[in-house]
């Protein structure tokens, strides 16, 4: 555990710029275009979907006794290598690519996270502690009649296996449906700390999933820990109606109950072997609904059970990882 432990927290905001700290990075969720650019030191990412566009800032935050949200000083790097924007201060690191859409996506995928990571090393940044995925078409079938989620979770595992990166190393992730495109990824890492990976004890880990889910496993911990002296941080991973491995519930107020015991199940298991999220709350969620009839409920149940800032909560419609999932919840909960 390091004095003076940084980590990257998410903001969101109605426009795209935050007052106060600059940021690592910016993401527009919402419009029609993919974008991936890096300007004044800041990767900036545009991902298509239904408007109002939506903004999230990615602002360096000490986990030691300074007020949370106040910046530490740091030289700020920025770049594009290789189609990778990347931005760096001090020990935190955000990097990401775009990988345009195609017929098969396993060998790009492959290629692209293999790129990734080096980069990620070369940069002095080898921790990775949060992956972000978001996939055009997501539950529609590739040109051999693959589902293109499954598709691209064999790009993904085989770029793992590649890298020699363990599957107890593996950090936490979300994988979500874009409204067009390709694929997007982004993560953040840590020059000095290896997250804590954590497994839920109501969910089968998704990399040992059975092969009915596709000829390569999903690869992410169900939520990474990263504890400092004064604050611990868990990254809960996109966590949806799944019960062992199996979906679980027909309508939507069925899967938010499900949902809302399947991240206490975790945050219950994290709280004891991390004592400190036992006194702690989401200070950020992002709330995932396929179907824009049931925001309402989905908003409604999340609010209630988690008490997150309605401000720092954000809704996007938006297809899951499986067909038959209608919403999907990731958060950063700060103890």
């Amino acid at each position: 555990m390091m004095a003076n432990t940084m980590v990257l927290l998410p903001v969101y905001h109605s426009g795209p710029d935050k007052a106060g700290a600059s940021p690592l990075a910016t993401l527009c969720y919402g419009g029609f275009g993919a974008d991936l650019d890096v300007r004044n030191g800041r990767v900036y990412m545009a991902l298509p979907g239904p408007m109002p566009a939506q903004y999230e800032h990615w602002c360096p935050v000490s986990l030691s006794g300074r007020p949370l949200g106040e910046n530490a000083a740091g030289e700020r790097r920025a770049g594009m290598e290789k189609g990778i924007g990347w931005s760096s201060e001090g020990d935190v690191f955000f990097a990401a690519f775009w990988v345009q859409d195609q017929p098969e996506l396993c060998a790009a995928v492959q290629s692209h996270y293999e790129r990734l990571i080096t980069l990620a090393r070369e940069k002095g940044f080898g921790h990775i502690y949060r992956m972000w995925n978001y996939l055009g078409a997501i539950n529609q079938d590739n040109i051999r009649g693959e589902e293109r989620y499954r598709d691209f979770c064999s790009g993904r595992s085989q770029a793992f296996e590649a890298m020699n990166i363990g599957l107890n190393e593996l950090p936490a992730a979300t994988g979500i449906g874009l409204s067009s495109g390709g694929v997007a990824v982004f993560l953040i890492a840590h020059r000095r700390v290896s997250g804590v990976n954590l497994e839920n004890p109501s969910q089968l880990p998704a990399y040992h999933y059975p092969p009915r889910y596709g000829r390569r496993s999903p690869s992410f911990a169900r939520a990474t820990v990263m504890e400092g002296t004064e604050r611990t941080v868990l990254y809960l991973s996109g966590t949806a109606s799944i019960r062992g491995h199996e979906s679980v519930g027909k309508t939507v107020e069925e899967q938010v109950v499900v949902t809302i015991e399947t991240i206490n199940s975790l945050l219950d298991a994290a709280g004891r072997r991390f004592p400190r999220l036992g006194n702690g709350r989401f200070e950020s969620m992002k709330l995932y609904v396929r179907h824009p009839e049931d925001a309402a409920v989905v908003r409604e149940g999340i609010t209630r059970a988690f008490q997150c800032p309605p401000d720092q909560s954000p809704l996007f419609i938006a297809d899951i990882c499986r067909a038959e999932l209608l919403l999907e919840v990731e958060g950063v909960f700060v103890g």
